[in-house]
């Protein structure tokens, strides 16, 4: 009986296997499958904006503890993150342009410098078009705090 049941278990885990693989679309879907499914799984503005806000905090916490790299870096990052948004929300790329133009235009300078002063400028520039942006795309809902609490990066503790 054990060993009916273990065979079965065998043959079964095999089969099991055997489906998985077969209806893997990644390997066996059509090429419009294939795109229509990776269409479907492109990060959203919710998802970008979450990388956003975790770069926002960590933005502002470099500046403070005086990491001027780790602040470019950041900037630099959420750039990127904006670039990405304008190519899988193509609804948000006119008001996503113009953040990027607007929003980072302070920190060079005040990076360069390593003023805390200028930094704080240049954040609530960014902050203020951050929120500019939100409006436009009907999230004014969605409101920065000017001194985040915390930062999430492990370069902080």
């Amino acid at each position: 009986m054990k060993r009916q049941f273990l065979c079965l278990m065998i043959f079964l885990s095999m089969q099991i296997g055997s489906i998985a693989q077969a209806s893997d679309w990644r390997k066996m879907g059509s090429e419009k499958q294939k795109l229509n499914n990776v269409v479907k799984v492109i990060p959203g503005a919710s998802n970008i904006m979450l990388q956003m806000g975790e770069r926002y905090k960590n933005l502002y916490w470099a500046g403070m503890q005086e990491k001027w790299q780790f602040a470019e870096y950041q900037v630099e990052e959420m750039q990127s993150l904006i670039k990405t948004l304008m190519i899988t929300r193509p609804k948000r790329a006119a008001t996503a342009e113009k953040f990027l133009k607007e929003a980072f235009v302070e920190f060079p300078v005040a990076i360069q410098n390593k003023s805390w002063s200028s930094f704080t400028q240049a954040f609530e520039h960014m902050r203020q078009a951050c929120m500019v942006c939100h409006v436009k795309n009907d999230h004014a809902f969605i409101i920065l705090s000017k001194k985040p609490n915390k930062a999430s990066s492990p370069v902080f503790n």
